[in-house]
């Protein structure tokens, strides 16, 4: 059995991990609560922290703002990660990380907007592959002569 002076340092020792959960769980409800499947905006997240004055100045109080801001955002996509609407992908040949929001099912581009982050994304994609085939044309030439047409 513990004495007194033992357990108030247990309690001392590990209070500051039950304070950050009861700070950070008003955070957490917001963010399960929204029904979006992109990861928040820093502008959301400044507004929703001047709607909850109490809450921002807590957070305030131990984090610099930016960090409070990029947490949060990183809080949300883990959310949406784990409800199933952010998949990452990684292109282990190049070590690419590929946009989370890659929902797209064929290789046909024509349905998608060329305002998208998919579709720019596709698009740049592309022209990566064709500038390493470029390149390795360029080194192949002189071994193998003129181009095959």
């Amino acid at each position: 059995m513990l004495d007194k002076d033992q357990q108030y340092s247990m309690e001392k020792e590990h209070d500051h991990r039950f304070q950050r959960t009861e700070q950070w769980k008003p955070v957490y409800s917001w963010l399960e609560s929204l029904e979006t499947s992109e990861v928040i905006k820093s502008n959301d997240v400044l507004d929703w922290l001047s709607a909850n004055p109490e809450i921002s100045d807590q957070l305030h109080s131990k984090h610099a703002r930016h960090h409070l801001i990029h947490y949060i955002k990183i809080c949300h996509a883990k959310i949406l990660k784990r409800k199933g609407l952010i998949v990452r992908k990684i292109d282990q040949r190049m070590g690419v990380k590929q946009p989370g929001s890659l929902h797209c099912t064929g290789a046909n581009l024509s349905s998608i907007s060329r305002d998208s982050e998919l579709y720019k994304a596709k698009q740049s994609e592309a022209l990566m592959k064709y500038e390493i085939l470029v390149g390795l044309e360029k080194q192949l030439i002189p071994l193998f002569g003129e181009r095959l047409n």
